[in-house]
């Protein structure tokens, strides 16, 4: 619960460096720039370099463990951003010690570690976010808007092309990186570009019903930047899924590691009255603004603009940054206002269940039909 004698909502940061890591590059600046949150304590590997992020944020609590951090009083919210594979320990403690919990996505490394967490959280009935914050990127949701007042008539079929290029993609790995050449440790091409891709996808036309794919490591194993030396690796570099959406809408995604020869990402949707094109410089559609172009009958090609009445306020953050503060954002209206707008545990679940099907129907060479509880259908 949250400490009544300050209305503004404790940050207890695990894994935070303030000059490195996904932590340092968004968590930070954008909880400095929201006024509802207020980093009060700090966990890293070492306390030197504990002690050196809690000085340079003006945090009071400095700690080398999570188990002590998530203890005090002065933590509402224990944000976990740290390598997937140590999600699972970090996330539970925090659960048990009755703290709300920010984790990055993925959620874990696999789904019956998000089926974990998910009910830890459920169980206990805590409040939850889930580093999902693709789905509320201004043009995501000027799209959604789009599709729901049936600008293209009924959706009939959609497809997602998207590339990615950093070296950790390629297979040029440095040391800290180096875990993610194996698949088992859940911070893959799969999971994290795609699963994040999940999030945009399902707020503008809904969640997968059925799927099958091709997830294939073409590239063999990856290199040690440190040594130059080979790394044994098999996380995919080339994803491909076939399936329906809830609705019937017929899609196809297929992301790849490289540099394309045109825009990094096109997304196209199709219905009975036209269809929308979208193009990305990015191979992650929510880090930047986008073209979105519409094509209907015999009107004129149009390029949509997002209207300003979908801009959020200019906080002066980088693209990475920015996303996060939204986020952080809608949650702290979320605990305000008793709604849900944010993505929770619940979500992340549903994304891990869509990766699970796709590794199954890669692996077997069936489709896979997307089993839901009914509490979330």
């Amino acid at each position: 619960m949250m400490n009544s004698a300050n209305a503004r909502i404790g940050v207890g940061l695990v894994g935070a460096s303030a000059d490195r890591g996904w932590g340092g590059i968004a968590h930070i600046p954008a909880l400095q720039a929201l006024d509802a949150f207020q980093i009060r304590a700090v966990s890293t590997t070492r306390m030197a370099s504990a002690n050196a992020t809690a000085h340079r944020l003006g945090a009071d609590l400095a700690f080398d463990t999570h188990e002590a951090l998530v203890e005090r009083p002065e933590v509402d919210l224990v944000v976990v951003a740290v390598k997937v594979p140590e999600h699972k320990q970090i996330v539970s403690d925090a659960l048990a010690a009755g703290k709300m919990v920010y984790s990055e996505w993925p959620l874990a490394r696999n789904l019956s570690e998000a089926e974990e967490l998910e009910g830890l959280a459920r169980e206990r009935q805590l409040r939850t976010v889930a580093g999902l914050q693709g789905g509320l990127h201004p043009p995501i949701l000027f799209l959604r808007d789009l599709i729901a007042q049936g600008v293209i008539g009924k959706p009939l079929s959609t497809s997602v092309r998207a590339h990615v290029s950093d070296d950790m993609w390629v297979g040029r790995y440095d040391p800290p990186l180096e875990y993610m050449a194996r698949a088992e440790n859940g911070a893959t091409l799969l999971s994290i570009m795609l699963g994040h891709g999940l999030e945009p996808l399902s707020r503008v036309l809904g969640r997968f019903e059925n799927t099958s794919a091709v997830v294939a490591n073409q590239r063999g194993d990856g290199i040690r930047l440190s040594d130059g030396s080979s790394l044994p690796k098999d996380a995919p570099d080339e994803i491909v899924v076939a399936g329906v959406l809830e609705g019937g809408t017929v899609t196809s995604l297929h992301y790849s590691v490289g540099r394309p020869a045109g825009t990094a990402t096109a997304w196209e949707i199709h219905g009975t009255e036209g269809s929308l094109r979208v193009e990305s410089p990015s191979g992650y559609i929510h880090f930047t603004d986008f073209t979105i172009t519409l094509r209907r009958g015999d009107e004129p090609v149009q390029v949509l603009r997002v209207p300003p009445a979908y801009a959020t306020p200019d906080r002066q953050l980088d693209a990475p940054a920015a996303g996060v503060a939204r986020l952080y954002a809608q949650f702290a209206a979320d605990l305000r206002d008793g709604t849900t707008n944010a993505p929770d545990f619940t979500v992340a679940l549903d994304h891990h269940r869509v990766l699970d099907a796709i590794t199954r129907a890669a692996e077997t060479g069936h489709r896979q039909r997307l089993a839901r509880p009914q509490s979330i259908l």
